[in-house]
Protein backbone atom coordinates (compact mmCIF):
# COMPACT_ATOMS: atom_id res chain seq x y z
CA UNK A 1 0.00 0.00 0.00
CA UNK A 2 1.21 3.52 -0.80
CA UNK A 3 2.69 5.15 2.30
CA UNK A 4 0.50 8.22 1.77
CA UNK A 5 -2.66 6.11 2.03
CA UNK A 6 -1.30 4.28 5.08
CA UNK A 7 -0.68 7.63 6.75
CA UNK A 8 -4.20 8.77 5.83
CA UNK A 9 -5.74 5.65 7.37
CA UNK A 10 -3.82 6.23 10.59
CA UNK A 11 -5.06 9.83 10.77
CA UNK A 12 -8.66 8.73 10.09
CA UNK A 13 -8.39 6.07 12.80
CA UNK A 14 -7.21 8.66 15.31
CA UNK A 15 -10.01 11.05 14.36
CA UNK A 16 -12.65 8.30 14.64
CA UNK A 17 -11.31 7.23 18.02
CA UNK A 18 -11.43 10.81 19.26
CA UNK A 19 -14.99 11.24 18.03
CA UNK A 20 -16.04 7.96 19.64
CA UNK A 21 -14.97 9.24 23.04
CA UNK A 22 -17.28 12.27 22.85
CA UNK A 23 -20.91 12.99 23.54
CA UNK A 24 -22.06 15.88 21.35
CA UNK A 25 -25.69 15.23 22.33
CA UNK A 26 -24.96 16.31 25.91
CA UNK A 27 -25.80 19.92 26.71
CA UNK A 28 -23.25 21.10 29.25
CA UNK A 29 -24.64 22.91 32.28
CA UNK A 30 -23.36 24.63 35.40
CA UNK A 31 -23.65 22.42 38.47
CA UNK A 32 -26.32 24.63 40.10
CA UNK A 33 -28.48 25.08 36.98
CA UNK A 34 -31.03 22.34 37.71
CA UNK A 35 -33.33 23.38 34.85
CA UNK A 36 -30.52 23.02 32.31
CA UNK A 37 -29.38 19.71 33.83
CA UNK A 38 -32.90 18.25 33.73
CA UNK A 39 -33.41 19.31 30.11
CA UNK A 40 -30.02 17.89 29.12
CA UNK A 41 -30.83 14.61 30.87
CA UNK A 42 -34.22 14.39 29.16
CA UNK A 43 -32.62 14.85 25.74
CA UNK A 44 -30.02 12.17 26.51
CA UNK A 45 -32.45 9.48 27.76
CA UNK A 46 -33.61 8.11 24.36
CA UNK A 47 -30.06 8.28 22.98
CA UNK A 48 -28.59 6.34 25.91
CA UNK A 49 -31.53 3.87 25.85
CA UNK A 50 -30.81 3.14 22.18
CA UNK A 51 -27.26 2.13 23.15
CA UNK A 52 -23.87 3.63 22.32
CA UNK A 53 -21.51 0.63 22.03
CA UNK A 54 -18.43 2.77 21.38
CA UNK A 55 -19.02 4.48 24.74
CA UNK A 56 -19.73 1.26 26.64
CA UNK A 57 -23.50 1.79 26.76
CA UNK A 58 -25.52 -1.32 25.90
CA UNK A 59 -29.00 -1.11 24.43
CA UNK A 60 -31.51 -0.57 27.24
CA UNK A 61 -34.70 -0.55 25.22
CA UNK A 62 -35.34 -3.37 25.00
CA UNK A 63 -33.34 -4.57 28.00
CA UNK A 64 -32.61 -8.19 28.85
CA UNK A 65 -31.97 -10.06 32.08
CA UNK A 66 -30.97 -13.72 31.97
CA UNK A 67 -32.21 -14.55 35.47
CA UNK A 68 -33.34 -12.89 38.69
CA UNK A 69 -34.09 -14.24 42.15
CA UNK A 70 -36.83 -12.12 43.72
CA UNK A 71 -37.56 -14.54 46.58
CA UNK A 72 -38.44 -13.38 50.09
CA UNK A 73 -38.81 -15.17 53.43
CA UNK A 74 -42.28 -16.48 52.61
CA UNK A 75 -42.15 -16.68 48.83
CA UNK A 76 -39.91 -18.34 46.28
CA UNK A 77 -39.95 -16.26 43.08
CA UNK A 78 -37.54 -16.95 40.24
CA UNK A 79 -37.59 -15.07 36.93
CA UNK A 80 -35.60 -15.72 33.76
CA UNK A 81 -35.41 -14.84 30.06
CA UNK A 82 -36.70 -11.36 30.86
CA UNK A 83 -37.19 -8.80 28.11
CA UNK A 84 -38.41 -5.30 28.91
CA UNK A 85 -39.30 -2.14 27.00
CA UNK A 86 -40.16 1.44 27.89
CA UNK A 87 -36.95 2.96 29.25
CA UNK A 88 -36.56 5.20 26.20
CA UNK A 89 -39.77 6.97 27.23
CA UNK A 90 -38.70 7.82 30.78
CA UNK A 91 -39.38 11.41 31.85
CA UNK A 92 -36.84 13.31 33.93
CA UNK A 93 -38.92 14.84 36.73
CA UNK A 94 -35.93 16.14 38.68
CA UNK A 95 -32.16 16.10 38.16
CA UNK A 96 -29.91 17.99 40.55
CA UNK A 97 -26.18 17.99 41.17
CA UNK A 98 -24.68 18.81 44.57
CA UNK A 99 -20.94 19.29 44.08
CA UNK A 100 -20.38 19.95 47.79
CA UNK A 101 -21.62 16.45 48.64
CA UNK A 102 -20.54 14.94 45.28
CA UNK A 103 -24.08 13.70 44.69
CA UNK A 104 -26.49 13.47 41.79
CA UNK A 105 -30.22 13.34 42.63
CA UNK A 106 -32.39 11.91 39.84
CA UNK A 107 -36.14 11.38 39.76
CA UNK A 108 -37.49 9.53 36.71
CA UNK A 109 -41.02 8.56 35.76
CA UNK A 110 -41.14 5.49 33.52
CA UNK A 111 -43.64 2.97 32.23
CA UNK A 112 -42.01 -0.42 31.83
CA UNK A 113 -43.46 -3.48 30.11
CA UNK A 114 -41.59 -6.74 30.56
CA UNK A 115 -42.19 -10.42 29.99
CA UNK A 116 -40.36 -13.61 30.81
CA UNK A 117 -40.62 -16.93 32.60
CA UNK A 118 -41.42 -17.37 36.29
CA UNK A 119 -41.53 -20.00 39.01
CA UNK A 120 -43.34 -19.20 42.26
CA UNK A 121 -44.33 -21.00 45.44
CA UNK A 122 -45.24 -19.82 48.91
CA UNK A 123 -47.55 -17.05 50.08
CA UNK A 124 -48.40 -13.93 48.05
CA UNK A 125 -50.01 -11.31 50.28
CA UNK A 126 -52.60 -13.47 52.10
CA UNK A 127 -52.92 -16.25 49.54
CA UNK A 128 -50.94 -19.49 49.19
CA UNK A 129 -49.74 -19.61 45.60
CA UNK A 130 -47.68 -21.65 43.18
CA UNK A 131 -47.08 -21.73 39.46
CA UNK A 132 -44.55 -21.91 36.68
CA UNK A 133 -44.85 -20.48 33.18
CA UNK A 134 -45.04 -17.19 31.30
CA UNK A 135 -45.15 -13.86 33.12
CA UNK A 136 -46.10 -10.42 31.84
CA UNK A 137 -45.87 -7.27 33.98
CA UNK A 138 -46.60 -3.63 33.16
CA UNK A 139 -45.48 -0.95 35.61
CA UNK A 140 -47.30 2.27 34.69
CA UNK A 141 -45.80 5.57 35.77
CA UNK A 142 -43.35 4.15 38.25
CA UNK A 143 -41.45 7.06 39.80
CA UNK A 144 -37.89 6.18 40.76
CA UNK A 145 -35.74 8.48 42.87
CA UNK A 146 -32.02 7.68 42.94
CA UNK A 147 -29.30 9.33 45.01
CA UNK A 148 -25.94 8.71 43.35
CA UNK A 149 -22.50 9.31 44.89
CA UNK A 150 -20.07 10.60 42.27
CA UNK A 151 -16.28 10.39 42.48
CA UNK A 152 -13.48 11.41 40.13
CA UNK A 153 -10.67 9.46 38.52
CA UNK A 154 -8.16 10.04 35.76
CA UNK A 155 -8.88 8.02 32.64
CA UNK A 156 -6.45 6.50 30.17
CA UNK A 157 -6.85 9.69 28.15
CA UNK A 158 -5.35 11.69 31.02
CA UNK A 159 -8.64 13.53 31.57
CA UNK A 160 -10.82 13.66 34.68
CA UNK A 161 -13.81 11.33 34.52
CA UNK A 162 -16.78 10.87 36.82
CA UNK A 163 -17.29 7.51 38.50
CA UNK A 164 -20.35 6.20 40.32
CA UNK A 165 -19.18 5.12 43.78
CA UNK A 166 -22.50 4.18 45.34
CA UNK A 167 -26.24 4.63 44.93
CA UNK A 168 -29.56 4.09 46.64
CA UNK A 169 -33.13 4.41 45.46
CA UNK A 170 -36.82 4.49 46.31
CA UNK A 171 -39.82 3.99 44.03
CA UNK A 172 -43.54 4.67 43.95
CA UNK A 173 -46.36 3.65 41.61
CA UNK A 174 -48.57 6.43 40.29
CA UNK A 175 -50.95 4.22 38.29
CA UNK A 176 -52.26 0.67 38.51
CA UNK A 177 -49.90 -2.07 37.39
CA UNK A 178 -50.76 -5.21 35.45
CA UNK A 179 -49.48 -8.65 36.46
CA UNK A 180 -50.31 -11.73 34.38
CA UNK A 181 -49.05 -15.17 35.42
CA UNK A 182 -49.83 -18.19 33.29
CA UNK A 183 -50.28 -21.75 34.62
CA UNK A 184 -51.04 -20.89 38.23
CA UNK A 185 -51.51 -24.00 40.38
CA UNK A 186 -50.46 -26.12 37.41
CA UNK A 187 -53.56 -25.14 35.46
CA UNK A 188 -56.13 -25.78 38.23
CA UNK A 189 -58.88 -23.42 37.09
CA UNK A 190 -60.65 -23.00 40.45
CA UNK A 191 -57.48 -22.16 42.41
CA UNK A 192 -56.06 -20.21 39.49
CA UNK A 193 -59.15 -18.01 39.19
CA UNK A 194 -58.99 -17.01 42.86
CA UNK A 195 -55.29 -16.17 42.50
CA UNK A 196 -55.83 -14.13 39.32
CA UNK A 197 -58.61 -12.14 40.99
CA UNK A 198 -56.38 -11.31 43.94
CA UNK A 199 -53.50 -10.35 41.65
CA UNK A 200 -55.75 -8.14 39.48
CA UNK A 201 -57.26 -6.30 42.44
CA UNK A 202 -54.01 -5.90 44.38
CA UNK A 203 -51.38 -5.54 41.66
CA UNK A 204 -49.66 -2.47 43.14
CA UNK A 205 -49.54 -4.03 46.60
CA UNK A 206 -47.93 -7.12 45.05
CA UNK A 207 -45.37 -5.00 43.19
CA UNK A 208 -44.48 -3.30 46.48
CA UNK A 209 -44.11 -6.69 48.18
CA UNK A 210 -42.12 -8.61 45.55
CA UNK A 211 -40.93 -5.78 43.32
CA UNK A 212 -37.92 -4.33 45.20
CA UNK A 213 -35.30 -6.76 43.81
CA UNK A 214 -36.82 -6.48 40.31
CA UNK A 215 -36.82 -2.67 40.32
CA UNK A 216 -33.32 -2.65 41.83
CA UNK A 217 -32.06 -4.93 39.05
CA UNK A 218 -33.51 -2.64 36.35
CA UNK A 219 -32.01 0.46 37.99
CA UNK A 220 -28.73 -1.41 38.41
CA UNK A 221 -28.53 -1.97 34.65
CA UNK A 222 -29.12 1.73 34.03
CA UNK A 223 -26.54 2.76 36.64
CA UNK A 224 -23.90 0.37 35.24
CA UNK A 225 -24.31 1.75 31.75
CA UNK A 226 -24.24 5.38 32.91
CA UNK A 227 -21.03 4.56 34.79
CA UNK A 228 -19.54 3.09 31.59
CA UNK A 229 -20.59 6.29 29.81
CA UNK A 230 -18.85 8.41 32.46
CA UNK A 231 -15.68 6.33 32.11
CA UNK A 232 -15.72 6.87 28.32
CA UNK A 233 -16.48 10.60 28.26
CA UNK A 234 -14.37 13.20 30.11
CA UNK A 235 -16.16 15.26 32.75
CA UNK A 236 -15.23 18.40 30.81
CA UNK A 237 -17.63 17.27 28.06
CA UNK A 238 -20.48 16.70 30.50
CA UNK A 239 -20.58 19.84 32.63
CA UNK A 240 -19.32 23.40 32.93
CA UNK A 241 -17.04 23.23 35.94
Amino acid sequence: MDSRYSFLLVILSIVCAANAASAPFIRKCKWDDSKCIKESAQSAIPILAAGIPELGVEKLDPFYMKSLDASSSGLKLLLWDIKGTGLNGCVAKKVQRDINKSKLIVKLQCSVDFAGKYEMSGRLLILPIEGKGDAHVVLRKIVITAEVDIGDNIGQDGEKHWKIKNWKHTYDLKEKSTIELENLFNGNEVLGRAARELIASSSNEIVKEVGPPIVKAIIGKIIANVDNFFQSVPASELAIE
